[in-house]
């Protein structure tokens, strides 16, 4: 038996203690507590933080929880990682008018993706960012938004044909998840009216031969099913698309995501080894999430190569995915399939203006990488957020059966039961535009935005540290019921300016209902999706009611990048008219 020195046990052990000793205190984080004591916040446990409390009630519901108990100002650990969250309106308008840059989140993604997350709009930071926004504009100007309202329009028509087809239908078929309906009906919004071209995303469930090839896309089976002729389609294209999109929100959070990233919340300084193990050994999520964003990533290269093939310009696209490649070995190998090809792409659209931009002193123009930066943040942005709103929407007036009255009788006297809305109709519709607007107060898809500053910053009574992420609740501020009468409440009338309802919060507190953020870092989109938004609730319910399935209320959410239904929003369509041959 092997015998081992005395003083090599005693030499081990002591290391051992070493070693715990430094984990204890590691996980106890005691600069930080020392750095936010002076601000009032709920126990943080070692290592975990309130990551327990956050994941079994989410974080809007748990920064409701704290506000009500701690104040308008707290700090919350998440896992490691220290946040001060702001929930009143004021100090929240304060913070985010004055201060613009947002906290850039750190994800395990390393090259291209890495560098794309840097590059959105959304992370975008100082002088880059004020550069990206200016380019961004034109896609969002009066004229912009007219061009893409018919494009708006047709895909609301699409989406009813598709529901009245199946309230006629009846039985089990007329049971819909109207959440996944209304998000393909975002992403057909964001290709037609973005791009110029079809994703055929409202064809996916009509599919079922293609939607199984686009799934299985890891297999030999899907890249033998795809034909040559395939991969020349646009539905294809669009099949593929969806299920990227869908698979990027759904493993960015941390129910669904991979455990790479969940340690990563536990020990921050370990980030680039586990990033360095997720790529060489990726879990199941992991894998999924790397397979998503490389096929965003190539069908925004396909965009911008179509376009620069169109102009006549050269594209230097393949160098970059030979770097990509380079940079995500385990995300080429997950995407290797046959890929169709990406249609063309119109004049004027998104990606066009952000390809003809130009810096205003310098000329300069994005480069490919920047430019893909923008069209992804533009396909996300612009598809699951307008999605989760409306089928917020759609659950709260099937169960407020008083404001679906009130919603239907303004929608038959502007439009009657077949004529499509019109530029001209959409000032006439101001309850519809509430209605939206009063889901976003109780739902907002976007609950929480971020600032993040290098120097000391005061929000009301307490200073902040220099480089400690500031949370801007917007969920919190939407249910605060010292501001909101009846905060728990669906009640349109708040939004109708003609309203006592009205005087009470939104003409009296400032930013008091900000779904899309604050100040010059606002939703650059607002309109964009409003417009949207109100074009498809004037439309469904123009044709249609909805009957909710028993067993949702209250109705389950999740947290991900957004807020949304975690199993769905699950109703019956009920024709109210003759069905249109």
């Amino acid at each position: 038996m092997l015998q081992l020195d005395p003083s090599v046990i005693l030499s081990l052990c002591q290391a051992l203690s070493i070693l715990a000793l430094l984990l204890i205190l590691l996980g106890l984080d005691l600069d930080k507590r020392w750095r936010l004591h002076h601000i009032p916040g709920p126990p943080a446990l070692p290592f975990l933080g309130s990551l327990p409390q956050i994941i079994k009630n989410g974080s809007p519901t748990f920064f409701k929880q704290c506000r009500t108990k701690y104040g308008p100002v707290f700090r919350v650990a998440f896992g490691r990682n220290w946040v001060v969250v702001v929930t009143d309106p004021e100090l929240m308008r304060q913070v985010g008018i004055r201060r613009l840059n947002r906290l850039a989140f750190r994800s395990l993604m390393r090259g291209d993706f890495a560098r794309i997350d840097d590059w959105g709009l959304v992370m975008a930071r100082d002088d880059y960012w004020r550069l990206v926004r200016n380019a961004w504009q034109p896609a969002f100007s009066p004229a912009s938004l007219s061009g893409y309202l018919p494009r708006m329009v047709d895909c609301a028509v699409q989406l009813v044909k598709r529901l009245e087809k199946r309230a006629v239908e009846g039985g089990e078929a007329a049971r819909v998840d109207i959440w996944r309906e209304l998000e393909s009906m975002t992403l057909q919004v964001v290709g037609s009216t973005a791009y110029g071209v079809d994703f055929h995303a409202m064809d996916s469930s009509d599919d079922s031969a293609s939607v199984a090839a686009a799934t299985a896309a890891d297999t030999a089976a899907a890249t033998a099913a795809l034909t040559a002729a395939d991969a020349a389609s646009g539905r294809q294209y669009g099949h593929m698309l969806t299920k990227a999109c869908h698979d990027f929100f759904r493993h960015s959070n941390m129910i669904y995501g991979s455990k790479y990233s969940s340690v990563s919340l536990l020990l921050p300084e370990l980030r680039p080894l586990l990033s360095t193990l997720a790529h060489a050994l990726p879990d199941l999520p992991f894998l999924k999430l790397l397979r998503a964003r490389k096929q965003l990533y190539d069908d925004c290269i396909s965009l911008i190569d179509n376009w620069k093939a169109a102009a006549a310009v050269p594209t230097s696209a393949a160098a970059a995915m030979e770097g990509l490649a380079g940079g995500n070995a385990a995300a080429t190998k997950a995407a290797a399939v046959v890929a169709p090809a990406a249609p063309n792409v119109a004049v004027g659209s998104f990606l066009g203006l952000i390809l003809s931009a130009r810096d205003k002193s310098s000329g300069d123009v994005l480069s490919d990488l920047q430019v893909t930066a923008q069209v992804q943040t533009f396909i996300l942005a612009g598809y699951e957020t307008t999605a989760n709103g409306l089928a917020f929407a759609v659950y709260c007036v099937a169960t407020n059966p008083e404001v679906e009255s009130r919603l239907l009788e303004e929608i038959d006297s502007v439009l009657g039961s077949e004529r499509a809305p019109t530029e001209e109709d959409l000032p006439r519709l101001p309850y519809t535009e509430a209605v939206f607007n009063e889901a976003m107060r109780l739902y907002p898809p976007a609950h929480v935005t971020s600032r993040f500053e290098n120097t000391a910053v005061q929000v009301g009574n307490f200073t902040v540290p220099p480089q400690t992420p500031i949370f801007l609740s917007i969920f919190s501020s939407h249910h605060n019921p010292d501001i909101w009468p009846r905060a728990e409440e669906f009640i349109p009338e708040r939004f109708m300016p003609d309203s006592p309802r009205y005087a009470e919060v939104c003409a009296r507190v400032p930013y008091a209902h900000s779904p899309f953020g604050y100040g010059s870092r606002t939703c650059i989109g607002f309109k964009f999706a409003l417009q949207e938004a109100k074009v498809a609730l004037a439309r469904m319910y123009q044709r249609l009611r909805f009957q909710l399935e028993p067993g949702q209320v209250p109705l389950k959410t999740m947290v991900g990048l957004t807020l949304s239904p975690r199993n769905g929003v699950w109703v019956r369509p009920v024709l109210r008219h003759s069905r249109r041959e």
